[in-house]
C-alpha cells in the first residue's frame, strides 16, 4: 500500500472517527453535566446537544490550525482520542477505581467497536463500499448491540451470597416480628413555605458557603432564591391520628442533586413508625446539598427543625399539639445526614459552637438514641477532634454493595462512642450483603452513580428496594422500641440477627454490637505494645502463629486498632489477668475473616476456634465459636461489570461480635468462674483474622 493509498483512506474516514470522537465525548460530557445540574429528559437533551455543538466547532478549529501550520488536520487522530478518551474516563470513573488495566483494556475494546461501527458504516454509506467494508460493517454493529447489552441492562447475578448462606443454618428461636403496619391510623403534616404550617428560617452562614468559586457553587447560588441567612425550615411529619405523647424521630438525608425532594424518599419508614405509634418527621436539607465542609450546618439545620416541632407540639391548635414526647427523641441520617445525626447529638449537649465560640447554642433536647444508614465519618471534625459521644444509643445499618459510601465508614463513629456504666445503652452495627446506598432512599435508585457512570454499576445482584427497606423498617423500629419506649422483645434482633434469619430479607447479615455492661480485657487502643491489654494487669501472647500484630482495622474515617492474627496449622492467642468473676458473665469479642485466598480457592467455611477459659486452679472449660455466631468469610464483592468480566472482586470486612455465657463452657472437671485468670482463643487450619474488643458482656 503506497503513502497515496494510506492518505486517501485516512482522508475518507476522518469524517467518521471525528463524529464518533465527537458524539461519545458530547455525550458523557453532557450527561455527566445534565446528572447535576439538570436531571430531566430535557435537561439531558440540551446538556449533550450543547456538550456536542462546542465539540464540534473545537474540532473544526483544530483542524483548520493543524491544517495551517502541519499542512495535515490529523481529524481521525483526534477523533480518535476523543471516543478513546471520554470511554476510557467513563469507564474508570464508573468502575471506581484509577487507570488500572482492565479499565485501559475495556476502553479499548469499546473505543475499537464503536470506532470500526462508524467507520465501516461511513465506508458503506458515503462510499458505497462493499465486500470487505460491509462484512465489517456487519461484525462491527454486532460487537456494538453487545456492548450495549453488556451496558444497559443490570448486568450478573453474584452467587456469592447463596453460596455462604448454604454454610449456616438459622436457629430460629425468637418471636415473629410485627413486619406490616401497625394499629395506629396514620396522617401527614406537610410544614414549611407554601404550606398552612409555617416554619420560619434559619442562619446557616455561620457553618457553610456557596462561595465555593466553582460551577457547582455558582449553580447552587442560582438555584435557589434564598440566602444561607434565611434557609427556611421545610419538612414531612408522619404521626399517628389518635395517639398523643409518642416518642419521636427526626430524619435527614444526604448530599444528592438538589432538584430531587431527598426528605420524601423515606416515606416507607415514616408511614410503618406512625402506624405503630411514633411521630416522624424527615427534614429537608437541600439548602446543604452540593457544598463542602458543611455537614456542622446540617446538624444546626436538623436541631432547629426539632425545636420547631417540639414548640408545635406544645401550642394549643396546632395541628401537632400533644403529639411528641419531649423526654422520647432520636436522631436519624442517611448518608452524610448519618454522621451529621451523631455531630448534631453533640452539638445538643454545647453550649458553644467548637469553630467559633461567639456562636451560643441552647438545644439540650432529650435525644436519646442515634440512627446512622450508610453514614460518612469524619468529613467535620469538632475542633479538630473526631466526634466522640457518651452514654447514647446507636444504630448503624451499612450495605456492602454501597458505590457511594464504599466502606464501612460508620464503624469510625461506632468505636467513637463510649459508655460509663452508668445507666443502660446500647450500640450495634450490621453490615448487609447486596444492599447499596440509594435504595434506603425510595427517590435515590438502584444506582449509585449517575449519568455516564451508571451503566458500569451491576445492579442485578442487589437486594430489591422493597428488601432493603424492609430490613430498614424491622431494624429501626426494635430499635426505637428498645431504646425509647422500653419495650425488649425483640432486643435480640440487634444483637443476634440470627434468630430472626427466616423473617429477614434473605441475604448475609453481619452484626457488631455491644452494651454498656461492657467490660473491655484489650480493645487494643491502649498502645503500641502488644504485650499489654487495657484491663490493668492484663498480659497478651500469641503461639503457633506466622502474624501478629495491632493495626488500623481499614474502615475509613479515623480508624479503630484491633488484633492480626494468621496461622498455619495451628494458632493460639492468650489473655492473662488478675482473678475475674465470670458468674453470670459472657466472654465477648468482635471478630473478622481476612482470608482472602481461601475464598479465592473456593475454600469456603465458617470462622471457627475454641475459646478455653482457665481458674486460678488451673481447671479449663471450652467452647466453639460457630455454635454461639455465624463468623462469615470475607464478603467477595462484585458491584461493577467490570468484576464479571475479568473475575476480579472488591473484599468487604466487617466485625461480628461473638458472646458466649460462661455457664455454657464445657469442663472435664469442676471449674471456678468466679476465679477467671486466662482466656484462650485456639485456631486450626490455616487462617487470618482480626478481632477487637476482646471483654465481658452480661449474660441474656
Amino acid at each position: 500500500m503506497n503513502i497515496l493509498t494510506t492518505k486517501r483512506i485516512f482522508s475518507e474516514i476522518e469524517p467518521a472517527l471525528c463524529q464518533a470522537g465527537a458524539v461519545s465525548a458530547g455525550i458523557v460530557a453532557g450527561t455527566s453535566l445534565a446528572a447535576t445540574y439538570w436531571p430531566s429528559a430535557v435537561g439531558y437533551a440540551a446538556a449533550c446537544v450543547s456538550a456536542l455543538a462546542l465539540l464540534e466547532l473545537a474540532l473544526w478549529l483544530a483542524q483548520k490550525l493543524l491544517r495551517y501550520f502541519l499542512g495535515h488536520s490529523l481529524g481521525w487522530l483526534m477523533g480518535l482520542g476523543l471516543l478513546y478518551g471520554s470511554l476510557a474516563y467513563t469507564v474508570k470513573r464508573g468502575a471506581g477505581e484509577g487507570w488500572t488495566w482492565r479499565v485501559l483494556v475495556f476502553s479499548g475494546i469499546a473505543a475499537a467497536a464503536l470506532g470500526t461501527l462508524a467507520v465501516s458504516w461511513w465506508s458503506v454509506l458515503r462510499w458505497r463500499r462493499r465486500g470487505a467494508a460491509a462484512v465489517m460493517a456487519a461484525v462491527s454493529a454486532g460487537a456494538a448491540s453487545l456492548l450495549a447489552a453488556f451496558l444497559f441492562t443490570g448486568g450478573f447475578d453474584d452467587s456469592y451470597i447463596h453460596r455462604y448462606l448454604a454454610l449456616a443454618h438459622h436457629q430460629e428461636t425468637a418471636s415473629p416480628l410485627e413486619e406490616g403496619p401497625g394499629p395506629w391510623q396514620v396522617r401527614t403534616l406537610d410544614y414549611g413555605p407554601d404550606t398552612a404550617l409555617e416554619a420560619g428560617t434559619v442562619n446557616l452562614t455561620a457553618y457553610m458557603s456557596r462561595d465555593t468559586g466553582d460551577l457547582t457553587g455558582n449553580y447552587v447560588d442560582a438555584y435557589w432564591d434564598y440566602e444561607l441567612n434565611e434557609v427556611p425550615l421545610k419538612g414531612r411529619v408522619w404521626y399517628p391520628a389518635d395517639k398523643e405523647n409518642c416518642p419521636a424521630l427526626f430524619i435527614a438525608h444526604g448530599n444528592h442533586e438538589i432538584a430531587t425532594e431527598s426528605y420524601l424518599g423515606y416515606a416507607y419508614l415514616g408511614e410503618y413508625l406512625a402506624s405503630n405509634g411514633y411521630v416522624v418527621a424527615s427534614v429537608d436539607q437541600n439548602a446543604c446539598n452540593m457544598l463542602t465542609n458543611e455537614n456542622d450546618g446540617r446538624a444546626v439545620l436538623l436541631l432547629e427543625h426539632i425545636g420547631f416541632l417540639l414548640d408545635s407540639s406544645g401550642q394549643e391548635g396546632n395541628p401537632l399539639y400533644g403529639k411528641i414526647d419531649p423526654d422520647n427523641l432520636a436522631v436519624a441520617g442517611h448518608s452524610r445526614g448519618g454522621e451529621m445525626a451523631a455531630t448534631a447529638y453533640l452539638f445538643n449537649h454545647y453550649s458553644r459552637y467548637p469553630e467559633n465560640g461567639e456562636i451560643v447554642f441552647d438545644y439540650g433536647y432529650n435525644i436519646k438514641s442515634i440512627i446512622a444508614i450508610a453514614p460518612t465519618a469524619d468529613q467535620y471534625r469538632p475542633a479538630d477532634h473526631s466526634v466522640a459521644l457518651e452514654d447514647v444509643n446507636y444504630l448503624l445499618l451499612h450495605g456492602a454493595a454501597d458505590r457511594d459510601v464504599t466502606s464501612f465508614m460508620g464503624m469510625a463513629q461506632y468505636e467513637n462512642i463510649s459508655f460509663t456504666g452508668k445507666g443502660r445503652f446500647l450500640k450495634t452495627a450490621l453490615y448487609i450483603a447486596g444492599a447499596n446506598h440509594g435504595q434506603f432512599n425510595s427517590l435515590w435508585g438502584a444506582y449509585d452513580q449517575s449519568g455516564p457512570f451508571a451503566p458500569l454499576l451491576n445492579v442485578e445482584s442487589l437486594l430489591t428496594e422493597e428488601e432493603q427497606q424492609k430490613i430498614v423498617q424491622l431494624f429501626i423500629k426494635t430499635f426505637l422500641d428498645v431504646t425509647l419506649v422500653g419495650d425488649r422483645r425483640h432486643e435480640d434482633l440487634l444483637t443476634d440477627w440470627d434468630t430472626y434469619g427466616t423473617q429477614l430479607p434473605e441475604t448475609v447479615y453481619v452484626q457488631c454490637w455491644e452494651s454498656s455492661g461492657f467490660v473491655p480485657i484489650a480493645d487494643f487502643e491502649e498502645d503500641s505494645d502488644l504485650e499489654t491489654g487495657t484491663m490493668e494487669g492484663t498480659t497478651l501472647s500469641a503461639a503457633g502463629t506466622n502474624l501478629w500484630t495491632e493495626e488500623l482495622a481499614g474502615f475509613g474515617g479515623r480508624d479503630t486498632h484491633a488484633l492480626r492474627l494468621r496461622w498455619t496449622g495451628a494458632g493460639s492467642y492468650t489473655a492473662s489477668f488478675p482473678a475475674l468473676d465470670l458468674t453470670g458473665r459472657a466472654v465477648s469479642f468482635d471478630i473478622c475473616d481476612l482470608d482472602s485466598q481461601a475464598v479465592k480457592r473456593g475454600d469456603l467455611a465458617l470462622v471457627d476456634g475454641e475459646i478455653i477459659l482457665k481458674d486460678e486452679a488451673g481447671s479449663t472449660a471450652a467452647a466453639k465459636i460457630s455454635d454461639y455466631t455465624v463468623i462469615f468469610p470475607i464478603l467477595p464483592v462484585r458491584t461493577d461489570k467490570l468484576d464479571f468480566l475479568f473475575d476480579t472482586c472488591v473484599y468487604k470486612k466487617a466485625f461480628a461480635t461473638a458472646a458466649i455465657p460462661a455457664g455454657a463452657f464445657q469442663a472435664e472437671s469442676e471449674i471456678d468462674l468466679s476465679k477467671i485468670v486466662e482466656l484462650t482463643f485456639r485456631f486450626t487450619g490455616s487462617g487470618q483474622i482480626l478481632m477487637d474488643n476482646i471483654g465481658i458482656e452480661p449474660a441474656g
